[in-house]
């Protein structure tokens, strides 16, 4: 369906689209106006402004700035617990309230957010600004005041897809896609990303379904369902949990955007991840897909393969787990055995590091035909670097060659090749 525009209350309607997950349509509002200072259509960053706020959640989870990595400010605006999961269809549903100057609502509704988008808010006694959020538990009724001129504001709501207020004063402007694989008794988290010109987050999970809605700049989005897209004030995204994902902000303005979260709180909030390159085919060093340690310099601690810090964590595929030697530095090093003999052509590695030891520079491969490769340079900790190789071999030495010291390791290694027939 070709995109349309019109108008909704002050809102100009972007696009609708239709979700793959179900047979649903979405309409989406543009947030030039929700950013802008004193209207018009220049664009402005919110500033990030965290409220205390009375009677949080024992279940909290404690970000800070850097949760989601790389260059990306962080801000959690409010958040609840969930005593239990409503056995229905689940969405996060926006609505829109305009209060003029002094006027005060009262109603009830699921439990959800409320977001500070044009002047100063009142809800349940608490004053929000503008960019602030607050957390509303399905408790009965409660208030919404405009204390110092016209207040608008947003509420999102956990709920069935199409679940609506009624009322005159409210409206409807964008849903989720219906919530995939949602945790027990989950933590519900609301936060502000702000990504600087040139920035990014790092390539990351998370242990629960994400909803964005992107407000001010231009982001490329990536995750690995859906590959990469441009996304600009308006637009949605949706990804079910333990997807690898990335925002990357490649403009010369700032970029924010809004997510919802229902996340394990027993679980790292953001864990380190890396995208499927599937252009290489199948990666071959996995212990999933037949591979093996064949050996290594050491282990941290003494401990066998399979301990916490073990060497088969680098074949495991998930980088939130790592193997680390015990202090062997430039010494270490870890054979590979490939499921059978390779035409290789391709490897892969992620350095572990511990701040100021413990990180990988450059490593060389060494085959069991005594053919040596490298040395390939390893930029930093932040990323997975894979290098085009032309060789044969079943057994790999990974060694490395220049490191900080320490307990130096892998938070994984990738290999790529075709199997020799």
């Amino acid at each position: 369906m070709e995109p349309f525009r019109g108008i909704l209350g002050f809102l100009e309607i972007d696009l609708i689209r239709y979700f793959r997950s179900k047979s649903m349509f979405m309409v989406l509002a543009a947030a030039a106006f929700l950013v802008a200072c004193g209207g018009g259509s220049e664009q402005t960053l919110i500033t990030p402004v965290a409220p205390t706020l009375d009677g949080a959640p024992s279940g909290e989870i404690s970000m800070g700035g850097t949760a989601l990595g790389g260059s990306a400010q962080t801000t959690v605006l409010a958040q609840f617990e969930l005593d239990e999961v409503p056995d229905i269809q689940l969405a996060w549903v926006t609505t829109l309230v305009n209060l003029d100057a002094g006027e005060e609502m009262t109603h009830g509704h699921p439990m959800g957010f409320v977001y500070a988008v044009d002047g100063d808010h009142v809800v349940d006694g608490q004053s929000l600004v503008e960019g602030q959020g607050y957390a509303l538990r399905a408790s009965g009724e409660h208030s919404h005041h405009a204390p110092n001129g016209q207040s608008t504001f947003w509420e999102t709501v956990l709920d069935y897809p199409d679940y609506q207020i009624i009322s005159p004063d409210v409206k409807t402007i964008f849903w989720s896609p219906i919530l995939e694989d949602i945790p027990d008794s989950p933590l519900a988290v609301f936060v502000l990303v702000a990504i600087p010109p040139g920035g990014e987050t790092s390539v990351h999970t998370h242990p629960g379904p994400e909803f964005i809605y992107h407000l001010s700049g231009g982001i490329d989005y990536q995750n690995d369902i859906i590959g990469v897209r441009q996304m600009t004030p308006g637009d949605i995204e949706g990804i079910p949990p333990a997807t690898s994902v990335q925002k990357r902000n490649p403009t010369q303005e700032d970029a924010a955007f809004l997510s919802w979260f229902l996340v394990d709180a027993s679980k790292p909030f953001a864990s380190p991840a890396v995208f499927e390159d599937t252009s290489l085919g199948t990666n071959l060093a996995l212990l999933a897909n037949g591979a093996s340690v064949a050996g290594v310099s050491s282990n941290f601690g003494g401990g066998t393969d399979d301990s916490a810090f073990g060497a088969a964590n680098s074949l495991d595929g998930d980088p939130a787990t790592e193997w680390s030697t015990s202090g062997d530095g430039d010494g270490a090093w870890i054979d590979v055995e490939l499921p059978s003999v390779t035409n290789v052509t391709s490897v892969g590695f992620w350095t572990r590091t511990m701040g100021n030891s413990a990180q990988v520079n450059s490593f060389q491969v060494t085959t069991d035909r005594g053919e040596t490769y490298g040395p390939f340079s390893v930029d930093d900790a932040t990323n997975i670097y894979r290098f085009d190789t032309r060789f044969t071999a079943k057994r790999l030495r990974f060694e490395l060659l220049d490191t900080t010291g320490g307990n130096t390791g892998a938070l994984e290694i990738e290999v790529y090749g075709e199997p020799v027939p």
